[in-house]
């Protein structure tokens, strides 16, 4: 089991099996990650790749009222979010080594 803390709200937590996102923004808030994989030509030799990166997700999966609460909890969500992008752009290769070994065993 491994946690790394991504903000004071916001971390990414390994069972062994696969990766999560754990936060305390609120039950309205889902923050997640998702793999993609995009094919790439490389132009030296015109052969092609298949390119993996790990991207961000939020939604707001409730209501979040205009005024006063819902809106200073939104707000820090999508402050919260950008701090979570952040990290997955700067640690991506560190991210995608853990994502295909969410256990940490040796190769």
């Amino acid at each position: 089991m491994e946690i790394v803390q991504v903000s004071d709200s916001v971390a990414i937590y390994s069972d062994g099996q696969r990766l999560q996102v754990i936060h305390n923004l609120g039950d309205e808030f889902v923050l997640d990650f998702d793999f993609q994989t995009e094919e790439v030509v490389n132009i030296d030799d015109l052969t092609t790749h298949v390119v993996g990166d790990i991207v961000p997700v939020f939604k707001v999966s409730g209501f979040c009222s205009r005024g006063g609460e819902g809106m200073h909890s939104l707000r820090w969500a999508i402050l919260q979010f950008q701090i979570f992008e952040n990290y997955i752009k700067d640690n991506q290769a560190d991210l995608l080594d853990w994502w295909k070994n969410p256990g940490g065993e040796d190769e």
